[in-house]
């Protein structure tokens, strides 16, 4: 595990040089954002961007619907959202019914699934990963090991929740972990968690640049979530054991660089708060 920590100070070092950094490579045909090569294209990365913008706004739909959902449940809230979408659009007072006669709700388009995507046997995203951010053999295959190991243990509760092979699932997985980390806190519950996805699934849905990605492309941004989510959970994981509290706050600082990589926000403005996920600004 020495390794890992060493690994995980050097990325640290890395990113703190290069993360911030973003220029146009004419080689390339892209952006040099610091963590190219592991993250993808700078098209990409900026549908990443996109999502989180929108992500609070479809974070408080969401949690305006599974509090109907609590309150009237699932069948009653689904029936009034079909309801609402085949009638014609009128004034807000014709369209609304009395609380008391059951969920008052608007329309909600039908999901696009933009973010499922077929895998395939010949994206090794594990090697690119191992590759990139190691500096020996015996890094790489760390790096590698601790991509497998988070990827099974992910899906294997993923599938049963329909997370598995979709990038929504996997950008709410990291985000999970690596506040959950930063902020030394408990997991949320599994509803909030659920709320998340279903905003998450939302704001892709709403990203022009997710409707025209290949296959190959969503999988590579799946598993990269995957293993940058991996890695500070192993060093969190092995400090908490141990009761190293340098380990942890490695963890803690590697969690918070992620969290500016990928979503460029501020790992303190993103929480766990009464029920729900808040995205500051």
């Amino acid at each position: 595990m020495r390794n890992l920590i060493i690994t995980s100070i050097f990325i640290l070092g890395m990113f703190g040089v290069s993360g911030k950094a973003q220029t146009w490579n004419s080689n390339a045909g892209g952006y040099n954002t610091g963590y190219g090569t592991v993250y993808g294209s700078f098209g990409l990365a900026m549908a990443t961007q996109n999502i989180y913008n929108s992500m609070q706004m479809n974070i408080q739909r969401a949690t305006m619907r599974q509090a109907m959902i609590n309150k009237w449940g699932r069948a009653a809230v689904e029936k009034a959202e079909r309801e609402a979408a085949s009638r014609s659009r009128t004034t807000a007072a014709s369209r609304n019914t009395a609380a008391n006669s059951g969920p008052v709700v608007d329309s909600v388009p039908a999901p696009k699934n933009l973010g499922k995507f077929r895998p395939s046997a010949a994206v090794d995203t594990g090697k690119l990963i191992a590759d990139s951010l190691g500096t020996s053999a015996e890094e790489k295959a760390l790096l590698k090991q601790i991509f497998v190991g988070t990827k099974t243990a992910f899906e294997s509760q993923a599938a049963a929740k329909g997370w598995k092979n979709d990038v929504a699932g996997a950008l709410t997985f990291f985000i999970v972990g690596t506040t959950t980390i930063y902020h030394d806190s408990e997991e949320p519950s599994d509803e909030a968690m659920g709320v998340l996805y279903t905003a998450i699934s939302r704001s892709i849905d709403e990203i022009p640049e997710f409707a025209k990605t290949t296959d190959r492309e969503k999988q590579s941004v799946y598993d990269i979530l995957i293993g940058f989510t991996g890695i500070p959970l192993a060093l969190y994981s092995q400090g908490k054991q141990s009761g190293d509290a340098g380990t942890v706050a490695t963890a803690r600082q590697l969690s918070a660089k992620l969290i500016e990589i990928v979503l460029k926000g501020d790992a303190e403005k993103i929480r766990y708060s009464n029920g729900t996920f808040v995205f500051g600004q």
